[in-house]
């Protein structure tokens, strides 16, 4: 049993690697399947599983009470005239999908979210 785990793991780093290939050539996956003799139901496969896979390692946020921000050491008002200031951070759009970024976020977990959406 333990070698059938070890084989798909296996299996499905070989594939990551394909779809890095992908995304790096700039081909749509029916260019890149057939320059590459991959058939395309073997792709979309993988593809598949390669994503069960990222999601099933993400875990998933605990719930937080979100407070409004505070103005003058008193909560921030709809009507109040000044801005907030936004904590510095970083906004990445991949594909057309925004994902912001802080000095709270990892290296893993940007990896493996820019790798799931640019294989979206």
């Amino acid at each position: 049993m333990a070698t059938r785990t070890e084989t798909r793991q296996i299996r499905l780093a070989q594939w990551r690697k394909i779809f890095q290939q992908k995304a790096e050539s700039g081909l749509t996956a029916k260019d890149f399947c057939a320059i590459n003799n991959i058939s395309k139901d073997a792709y979309y496969y993988w593809q598949n599983l390669v994503r069960q896979e990222a999601l099933a390692t993400v875990q998933q946020p605990a719930l937080v009470e979100l407070k409004p921000p505070m103005l003058r050491n008193k909560p921030m008002q709809p009507n109040d005239r000044e801005q907030s200031t936004v904590s510095s951070g970083l906004s990445i759009t991949v594909n057309g999908a925004t994902i912001n970024v802080n000095s709270d976020t990892t290296k893993e977990l940007l990896a493996m979210v820019l790798e799931m959406v640019s294989n979206a």
